[in-house]
Parts: structure tokens; sequence; C-alpha cells
């Protein structure tokens, strides 16, 4: 494993999308995106996507410079067209919209067109949450699992998540699951390192299980709890792809597609916690809930969403380690790219 600087890796992300003319603003948050996920555990979703990155910008796949256009406003709906720029961009354009709206009538309410992966849900959820709103979140993904009864991958791992914000010294309740046993982002990154996934999480193209992480990326995934999982990952797909306007049905591309424009769409929902009740009410009762949760078990061994997560996020604050492949394969990139940095031994 090769020990990483927080302050090395927005170097390198900076440089990289500056090589490609990517704005100030949105390099700065591409680059919290790809640090949330790496501080708060999720690394499947974080600097090794820089590569696929910078390939889909090759290919046209993924347009550098994006403009985000509105297709449709009222008070509490918009839908927008991100026009195939950056996932997390638009995600985050939308997500400011919606917090606006909520501010304003209680509920805000963003569908979203023609965007890109745009990393882990989580990242928005706590633009929400620090914000004292609370959210839903969800995006269509590329096939990966069929639907219950069928033998051809229709519905992505299709993840969703809910944020409610907490008073100190809580963390904020943060669920974000894919539909699938794992997300494929497991599985890719146990596939680039050479590594056997669990047996459970996928079958190969022949509808085998396997614990071939290669041969599960060229079948199909299992939905969490059966004909359940698949249900809901239909319904993420009904709310984040056919209400949109994205693509829908199978229609979304692979996150490393060779050259066609992804199509994901994303739905999000904001809410106004005050428009239910007072500020002081809501956080005697969040803070009845969480300690309720507490206390139904031995201490420290209930844990609710978001909790570890932000505790990996404190330890991981300046530093945290990178497989070595992907290192590799990061400095690689830079190599290609004619872009010198120090590298890890250099900083240290």
């Amino acid at each position: 494993m090769a020990l990483v600087e927080v302050i090395w890796i927005r170097e390198v992300i900076e440089k990289v999308l500056l090589k490609f003319d990517v704005p100030s603003d949105e390099r700065a948050i591409i680059s919290d995106s790809i640090l949330h996920a790496h501080q708060t555990g999720k690394d499947t979703h974080g600097i090794s996507r820089l590569p696929i990155y910078v390939k889909k910008i090759k290919n046209g796949s993924l347009l550098a410079k994006a403009d985000i256009e509105v297709v449709k406003d009222t008070p509490v709906v918009k839908t927008i067209n991100g026009n195939n720029g950056f996932g997390q961009v638009i995600a985050d354009y939308a997500v400011q919209d919606g917090i606006e709206k909520a501010r304003n009538y209680g509920i805000g309410i963003v569908g979203v067109r023609e965007s890109n992966n745009f990393g882990t849900i989580a990242y928005f959820l706590e633009q929400c949450t620090k914000q004292h709103m609370i959210s839903i979140v969800m995006t269509n993904a590329a096939p990966a699992i069929s639907p219950w009864g069928g033998e051809k991958a229709i519905f992505g791992t299709n993840p969703i998540g809910f944020g409610f914000p907490t008073p100190q010294p809580y963390a904020d309740i943060i669920f974000d699951m894919a539909t699938t046993v794992a997300a494929r982002g497991k599985i890719r990154l146990a596939a680039k390192n050479q590594k056997e996934i669990p047996l459970g999480w996928a079958l190969d193209e022949n509808g085998i299980p396997t614990t071939d992480p290669a041969e599960a990326l060229k079948g199909t995934l299992l939905p969490i709890g059966g004909h359940k999982g698949a249900g809901l990952s239909m319904m993420i797909d009904l709310f984040s792809g056919l209400l949109t306007g994205a693509g829908f049905a199978g229609a979304v591309k692979p996150l490393n597609t060779e050259g066609e424009h992804s199509g994901n769409g994303h739905f999000f929902m904001v809410l106004n916690p005050l428009f239910f009740m007072e500020k002081e009410e809501y956080e005697e009762k969040i803070s009845h809930f969480i300690q309720t949760i507490k206390a139904s078990g031995e201490k420290n061994t209930v844990f609710y969403p978001g909790e570890r997560a932000h505790k990996t996020q404190s330890e991981r604050e300046n530093r945290f380690e990178l497989s070595e492949k992907v290192y590799s394969e990061i400095l690689t990139l830079l190599a290609e790219l004619n872009i010198e940095i120090k590298t890890t031994d250099d900083i240290k």
C-alpha cells in the first residue's frame, strides 16, 4: 500500500483536470468528491476513477466543459440537462438548487438528464445536512442486474441514499447503498487489484456464481434481498431515468464507455425540517432517536448509518492509503500527460 497525503491528491486532480481546461470551481467540486470518497472509506469511488475520466474526455463521452441547461423550472420542481459534463458538477448544481427551493418552500426536487456517474451519493447527502436539510438522492447506472425472473441485465446497481442532519456531538445520519449485494466499483477495484470477490456477489455471463471479478463484470450482479432489491432498482430507474428524461430500461452506458454518452439520470429531493417543526424540537427528537438506537445493545456495538464514516473521515483527514496498483496507475497517468508532481516519497 502507498500512503498518500491529501494535499498530494488535490494537486494531482487539479493538474490533470487543468490539462483539459476544466473550470476552477468545477475542479474543486470534483476534487472534494473524490477526497470525500477516500476519507469516508469508499475508496472504490476515489482517485482510481481519474484515468477513466481522462479516457472519457479523450473519446468524447465526457465533456470537460459543459453548460448545464434548464429544461423546466417551477418554485419546487426543476429539470436540468447536464449536457454530458462531469456528474459531480451537475449533481452539485442540482443539490444547491434543491436546497434553495427547500429553504423557500419546504421542498425542492431536481431531476437530471444527460449526466455521468457522480461518485458517492453520501457526498451530496452531506451537502444537504450541512445546510440542516433532509435529502433523498438516487441515480441510475449501466445494466448490472436483471428484472426478477429475467436473464438479461437491464437495471443498474442504482444507488439510493438518505440524509438527516443531527445536532452536535452526533454524526449526521447518512445512509448510502447500492441495490446490488456489492457496488460495481468494489468489483472493478477487485479486478484491478487481481483479488477474488466473495461468492454471492455476482454471476458470470452464463449465470453461474463466480468469485472472479472479471467474469462478474461480464455477467450480472446479484440484487440485495432477491426480488425486493430487483424491484427497488427498477423504481430508482423510473425516478432517475424515465421521469427525468434520462436513459432508462437498460439505455445507460457503462462508466468506462468507449465513446458513447452515458445518459445517466439523477433524482434529488431536499426537505426542510423547519417546515415540519421548530429547530429545537427537531434536534431534540432526532437526539432521542439516536440515543434510543445506541441504547439497544451493548456500548460501542450499535452504529447508525454515517457514524463510522464520520469517524473514518477524521482519521483520514490528512492522509490515507492507496493500493500499489492504483498508485502506479496515477503515476502512469501523470507521465502520459507530461505532468510533473513530486511522488509521495519526495513529499515525505
